[in-house]
């Protein structure tokens, strides 16, 4: 991997970032038409679609036949992950929900502690301590109140960076010898076929605007899986990392222009403990880059 100290990669990975963002806004703008399982659906397989076109291009090389029970295995997690997230996204403001996923990366470190056996040193306790201080303080206060929002919504928007996580942790080692694009496209097209079936028996045709838009759901999401490639062979994870943050201020933007949403005071200060608590973590080692 190229180290690149300039301002190239961090360009591009901010761009992807603001991509993704736009993406889970458009994806808010569905929920109110179709149900969670067929939004998921369609949102990878028009993403697997746009990979699989990418790879053609690139040619990065054919997924590993040894690996298709790790690419299904990490599937799995990742279609409980957006099943959550994509169903608190039609209850919970944008900002909130982006704020609260920002936990993901603590969530590494203890599963990493748990499951690997990787050091879980006095640092990341008090950073995961700090992270956890943030939650609460955004479920009491960002939320106006843990009784203003749904418990299911609540509980799912809570969940999803936890499976992520899971998902990050287990499946790693697996993963890590084949190259972004061909994850994401064995990733994205298993979550499609594993969802499919559930999608089918609820689904919604939807008109010409609204396949537009599941159109433009999936090549955001492509985008922005390209320029995170593109930023993550050219820098470290740490510095990456550190751009995850950007995508709460794209989330409170576009949550008020587009669906009026104002965060609350609570949000940015339990935003402040989560990232404070990753930012410190950082010091004790590389945070994992996500695959979203």
């Amino acid at each position: 991997m190229r180290n690149d100290r300039s301002a190239a990669p961090l360009l591009v990975a901010l761009l992807g970032m603001a991509l993704f963002t736009a993406m889970d806004a458009m994806v808010k703008g569905l929920t109110p038409h179709f149900p969670t399982f067929q939004i998921v659906c369609l949102r990878f397989l028009f993403t697997a679609i746009w990979i699989g076109v990418a790879l053609l291009v690139l040619r990065p090389g054919w997924p590993r036949r040894d690996k298709l029970a790790a690419h299904a295995l990490r599937a799995v997690l990742m279609v409980a992950t957006a099943v959550c997230f994509f169903y608190a996204l039609g209850q919970v403001p944008l900002a909130e929900l982006f704020a609260l996923s920002l936990t993901s990366p603590l969530f590494i470190a203890l599963f990493g502690a748990l499951f690997l056996r990787e050091r879980l040193s006095p640092v990341l306790l008090v950073a995961i301590a700090i992270g956890f201080c943030g939650v609460l303080v955004i479920m009491r206060e960002g939320f106006g109140g843990i009784d203003a929002i749904a418990p299911l919504a609540l509980g799912a928007a809570i969940l999803a960076p936890v499976t992520y996580a899971l998902g990050i942790v287990l499946l790693r080692s697996q993963t890590a010898h084949e190259p972004l694009t061909v994850i994401v496209f064995m990733q994205s097209l298993f979550v499609a076929l594993f969802t499919a079936p559930v999608a089918l028996a609820e689904f919604v045709w939807p008109n010409a605007d609204l396949w537009l838009r599941f159109f433009a759901v999936g090549l955001l999401g492509t985008i922005g899986y390209l320029c995170f490639a593109y930023a993550l062979s050219r820098t470290s994870a740490a510095r990456f990392s550190v751009v995850e943050y950007s995508g709460l201020l794209w989330a409170a933007l576009l949550g008020y222009v587009f669906f009026a949403e104002v965060p609350r005071v609570g949000v940015w200060l339990g935003a402040g403990l989560i990232v404070a608590a990753c930012l410190l973590a950082l010091r004790d080692k590389d945070a994992q880059c996500p695959v979203r």
